[in-house]
């Protein structure tokens, strides 16, 4: 039995299971894509103390680490999570059945997508996508440090990107310096993308925010909590997740990243109230892996 699974592989994930392997805890760090989840398509971090580069090398460090310190990181999807009457976790990761006595929840986020279709190719990560649009003309679409982090990765790739935000540019006064100096770059704020502006260019790239990944355990859940989630005494008015679909964690009585199911924690992107930044996020893995600790003992 797991003294601790753990849902997700971003920074938030890999933190906590680095900290529980050194406390001598059997944890295993369960991750359905890449190894970093959007960390690893993030093309140059800048803004993490101690290191610049890529954000896969980075998160192929942290996985080093966990693995170093005697945990475990595998590829798998969560099918199906329950809690039993003594109170252990019965999983089911890829047709195969997992028994933890904690769980942490750290999915992170994922991209939001575009209200309305357009004709021409959408992408949602510069670095996975840069090299179908080597000579075309490009939209960005975004205000953010995202948006101008994944121009700045495109501008030698792509014979011509238009930034394009709905309202002004929220991105921070370094990364909008280093679009400035780019001559093939241009920057419209203040103007709503819509399918006509869109389909001018021959490649979108949509970096509009986030959202909470937690469609799938939302897929497990039933009004009544009944059904494939957390079978015990629970009546229907529990909220697991806030109006956005954030995990809820911590109140009265709870620590800051436990939620009101024994055992079952929260981290990183995924979880309300987070700061999303990785520094942040790989901070709040940390302290939840101590909380983890604590409750273990």
């Amino acid at each position: 039995m797991l003294s601790t699974a753990v849902i997700g592989g971003g920074p938030a994930a890999l933190s906590a299971a680095l900290y529980l392997a050194r406390a001598g805890k059997k944890v295993t760090v369960f991750e359905r894509g890449e190894i970093g989840g959007e960390l690893s398509r993030i093309d140059k971090i800048e803004n993490y103390p101690g290191y610049d580069g890529a954000g896969r090398e980075l998160a192929a460090t942290m996985r080093h680490q966990v693995e170093a310190a005697g945990g475990t990181v595998s590829y798998g999807e969560c099918q199906k999570i329950a809690r039993d009457k003594n109170g252990i976790f019965n999983l089911t990761i890829d047709d195969e059945e997992i028994e933890a006595q904690t769980v942490l929840i750290a999915t992170g986020s994922e991209p939001r997508r575009l209200s309305f279709e357009i004709d021409k190719p959408i992408s949602y990560c510069a670095l996975c996508d840069g090299t179908l649009v080597k000579h075309k003309k490009v939209a960005v679409v975004g205000g953010g440090n995202s948006a101008f982090q994944g121009a700045l990765y495109l501008a030698p790739i792509a014979s011509e990107i238009s930034i394009i935000s709905r309202s002004k540019i929220k991105a921070d006064q370094y990364l909008r310096r280093k679009i400035c100096e780019l001559q093939n770059v241009i920057v419209r704020e203040n103007l709503e993308p819509n399918p006509e502006i869109l389909n001018a260019f021959d490649h979108v790239f949509v970096f509009i925010g986030t959202k909470p990944a937690t469609g799938w355990l939302r897929s497990l859940t039933s009004d009544k909590m009944e059904t494939n989630f957390l079978k015990f005494n629970i009546t229907k008015s529990y909220k697991l997740f806030d109006a956005a679909g954030y995990v809820t964690t911590g109140g009265k009585k709870r620590s800051a990243h436990a939620t009101r199911i024994p055992g079952l924690y929260a981290a990183g992107d995924v979880r309300s109230g987070a700061v999303k930044q990785v520094v942040a996020v790989a901070g709040d893995g940390a302290e939840a892996a101590i909380e983890i600790i604590d409750w273990l003992s």
